[in-house]
């Protein structure tokens, strides 16, 4: 099981970390060159807008799971930080299941987006007409990534619970 939680972080880390931070950083030198085409060529990048718009969903979407495994989601603790270790370690596998429960509307919702657009043949209204199953692809695939995130952290966390449970400081046991 600690070879599948590591396998599943290993996949968080490089395709909702890493990859997205590169798009982040391409998002920026786009935006960078659009700017200089408008203001000093007076020739406006026409499929940047578009892109940049595609770059931004991957980011957000393909980013959750990554930005869960950090701690990185806006979070209120002040009254839970005064709960005693057992109760809170119950809280947060609760809390982790509502999460997780969350995920699989957004799956299914993005695959009937997907189907629909194939279905359609929906493309984009550019001229660049862009097939809108790419980019709504990554709706799911985010949505998928987190979903197996929040598994991976479940597993953690019933872990947590059983530490707790037989007296073992869960801090000692991950180090």
């Amino acid at each position: 099981m600690d070879r599948l939680i590591e396998t599943i972080e290993t996949v968080t880390d490089f395709l909702s970390g890493k990859l997205q931070g590169v798009l982040v950083f391409l998002l920026m030198v786009l935006v960078m060159v659009e700017v200089l085409a408008r203001y000093l060529l007076q020739a406006p990048l026409s499929l940047a807008d578009e892109l940049g718009g595609y770059m931004l969903v991957s980011i957000t979407f393909m980013g959750l799971a990554y930005t869960w495994k950090e701690g990185g989601h806006v979070r209120v603790e002040l009254l839970i930080n005064l709960l005693p270790e057992k109760p809170r370690a119950w809280l947060r596998l609760a809390t982790l299941l509502m999460a997780a429960g969350f995920c699989l509307p957004l799956i299914t919702g993005s695959y009937s987006l997907l189907q629909d657009s194939l279905l359609f043949g929906a493309r984009s209204g550019s001229w660049l007409r862009t097939p809108l199953v790419y980019p709504q692809s990554l709706l799911l695939a985010g949505s998928i990534l987190l979903l197996v995130q929040f598994a991976a952290e479940i597993v953690k966390a019933v872990r947590n619970l059983r530490g707790t449970a037989a007296g073992i400081n869960p801090e000692d046991k991950e180090a």
